[in-house]
């Protein structure tokens, strides 16, 4: 390996957040996994985020991308300062630092400023340490830096025709802030430098930076020593004190003592654990089930979500709905009745969606969900833009009931769910079936799949039309697995649900 390597502000805040995570890039790098689709659909997202911006500079030049030959890209750099035009992606270094500015920008005759374009929506400490290698980086090369902005996401922008580059984002002066942090860089760099030389990583304690500024890719790695019951899988548990106690030696929630102050909450799980047997609060669930009124329909969204807003009347990163599942019981011993919307081409799809919803919701009954506050926002955002489901929305607000409840109070839990309250985890204990083997089987999937077969390049009809197959099938078993939950539910109790 390289003695001297560079430091780019990537590598920089890999450094910030964790050594480990430092050397394994330079040393180890066959320890990380493949970006998942999730991963890469934010890097997507980052991306037109930051065509976008680049919008803001028409003047603007773009710098060469080719990452090998970086030589000659700080080469073309130094060549096109004298042009005193906006730089895209400018390169320098400086002894051990290499940093790309996403926009550099003149001030003055001689001055430049640092614009970082992040798809965030709000400045955020991480930011500040990325600008300050940069803004190290710029002036140990001679340039004079005479600000720093972060230019990012307007989470107030509402979209109206075409996106408006001057108010989709909110451009931040962090001058003095990253200013604070430049004295430090120096020191840093030279720690870096030698972790990454030295032949073994250091040794560091699992904790709250595992997460902290991002999710690192070598948890996986860092947690294996860890029992299957520890204390992270503690029911609200999770944190510095979970941490604390695992750095301490105590990785087994069965070796807890008397010290340790748990809630009631707590002690069922590991009480569940210990005995190998489910706990069930019979009452408790019959209170649940009182809620319920027949017909049941039994309700469940995917969403999407972007940085970029694709319809009119939709903020930055608002979820909209696209899809829906609805099971309808008419009565304890009705067939159940199955409805589905799955939107085509790329219009805005809640009009359809509410459309279909007023005309299958009925006017009365139960409208059972697993999590609920959930489906009531999307209900509400939606109805605001089309004001004209607002007062049938009122009526179906009001009868919405949250299947998470019963679960989340811990009417009943079984040491299986280790912690957890998800329909991911009740479905399985309850019914003995899952969704393993799907093709999608969790809603990041589904949304990123929905927006690749609908939105992107280069997507067959075979394939738009076997993902979409996918989608229904995952968003069906949702709903379904709610009905079989509520089954379940009725005979723990051996209670009854009104349908009078």
């Amino acid at each position: 390996m390289n003695k001297s390597p560079f430091i780019s502000k990537t590598k920089y805040i890999a450094g910030i957040q964790c050594h480990k995570l430092l050397w394994h890039y330079y040393n180890a790098k066959e320890e990380f996994q493949e970006v998942d689709a999730g991963t890469q659909s934010l890097f997507d997202q980052g991306h037109l985020v930051g065509e976008y911006a680049k919008k803001r500079y028409p003047t603007g030049i773009e710098v060469s991308e080719d990452i090998i030959a970086f030589e000659k890209v700080i080469e073309q750099s130094k060549q096109l300062i004298s042009k005193r035009l906006p730089l895209f992606e400018a390169a320098f270094r400086y002894k051990n630092a290499y940093a790309r500015a996403d926009i550099l920008n003149p001030a003055g005759r001689k001055a430049w400023e640092i614009i970082e374009v992040k798809s965030s929506t709000q400045v955020k400490d991480i930011h500040l340490y990325d600008l300050s290698l940069q803004w190290y980086t710029y002036k140990g090369t001679g340039l004079e830096i005479k600000r720093c902005y972060l230019l990012h996401i307007n989470n107030e922008y509402v979209r109206k025709g075409e996106i408006d580059p001057g108010k989709l984002f909110a451009l931040e002066d962090i001058t003095s802030d990253v200013k604070i942090l430049l004295p430090e860089v120096e020191g840093r760099l030279e720690k870096m430098i030698k972790v990454i030389a030295a032949k073994k990583y250091p040794k560091i304690e699992i904790g709250l930076h595992c997460n902290d500024p991002y999710e690192c890719p070598l948890q996986e790695k860092c947690f294996d020593y860890l029992p299957r019951h520890n204390p992270l899988t503690l029911y609200y548990f999770k944190g510095e004190k979970a941490f604390s106690l695992i750095n301490d030696g105590v990785t087994d929630i069965l070796k807890f003592d008397d010290s340790i102050t748990l809630s009631a909450k707590q002690k069922i799980q590991i009480q569940s654990l210990r005995s190998k047997r489910e706990y069930v609060n019979k009452e408790g669930i019959q209170s649940f089930l009182n809620k319920l009124a027949y017909p049941l329909y039994y309700l469940d969204f995917e969403t999407i979500g972007t940085a970029i807003p694709l319809f009119d009347h939709v903020k930055p990163y608002q979820q909209i709905p696209f899809q829906f599942s609805l099971h309808i019981q008419a009565s304890p011993k009705s067939k159940l009745e199955h409805i589905g919307y799955l939107a085509e081409g790329k219009d805005d799809p809640r009009p359809e969606l509410l459309k279909l919803l007023k005309k299958h919701l009925g006017m009365k009954g139960s409208i059972v969900t697993y999590n609920a506050s959930f489906e009531k926002d999307k209900l509400n955002k939606a109805c605001e833009a089309f004001p004209a489901y607002r007062e049938w929305n009122r009526k179906i607000q009001a009868r919405i009931v949250d299947l998470l409840d019963p679960f989340k109070a811990f009417y009943y839990y079984n040491y299986k769910q280790e912690g957890s309250a998800s329909i991911k985890s009740v479905l399985p204990v309850l019914t003995g079936k899952g969704s393993d083997g799907m093709e999608i089987a969790d809603g990041g999937t589904a949304s990123n799949e929905y927006l690749r077969v609908t939105y992107g390049e280069g997507v067959t009809e075979k394939e738009r039309k076997t993902v979409r197959k996918y989608l229904e099938e995952y968003c069906e078993l949702d709903t379904m697995a709610m009905v079989k939950i509520v089954e379940k539910l009725i005979k723990i109790s051996n209670g009854k649900v009104d349908y009078s």
